[in-house]
């Protein structure tokens, strides 16, 4: 570009007196930016640069696992409201099987008992008939033994 800001050939400004004393400034000012940077980097100038890059990279890397962490948090609380949620509803399951399995064993020996009970009436009226049977035979007995000795 010249003074005015129009865009001119760069063959002509090479053509032009005083343009190649700029345009070796140039070519040595962009070598020596190039060296200095090459020796820069060699000689650890660089460094700094270096090392707040490095910085910013493991500050995001840092807050990624951050954001990692927590979630893995939030899921394990929550896993462990659920599991305190199943181990209420097995407690309450255990309990209700107990007072099931107590009140089978009741009506158990109730049926039982109620069994054993009947099986005695039985026994009971059995050994009655036995004895009012004795009873009668002695009767009949006595009167037959009357009848035949008068």
């Amino acid at each position: 570009m010249d003074r005015k800001g129009a865009k001119t050939d760069p063959g002509i400004i090479e053509a032009l007196p005083g343009t190649e004393e700029q345009t070796k400034a140039g070519i040595l000012s962009r070598s020596k930016d190039f060296l200095q940077g090459a020796v820069d980097s060699l000689t650890g100038k660089d460094l700094p640069k270096l090392v707040e890059d490095f910085t910013r990279e493991m500050v995001i890397v840092a807050e990624g696992l951050s954001e990692d962490q927590a979630k893995l948090r939030d899921a394990v609380t929550l896993q462990g409201e659920m599991q305190d949620q199943a181990a209420e509803k097995l407690r309450t399951l255990e309990k209700q099987v107990s007072e099931l399995n107590r009140r089978l064993d009741e009506l158990a020996r109730k049926i039982e008992r109620r069994q054993k009970g009947e099986a005695g009436l039985a026994r009971i009226l059995r050994q009655a008939t036995w004895l009012a049977a004795v009873v009668a035979l002695t009767v009949i007995v006595t009167a037959l033994i009357r009848a035949f000795w008068k």
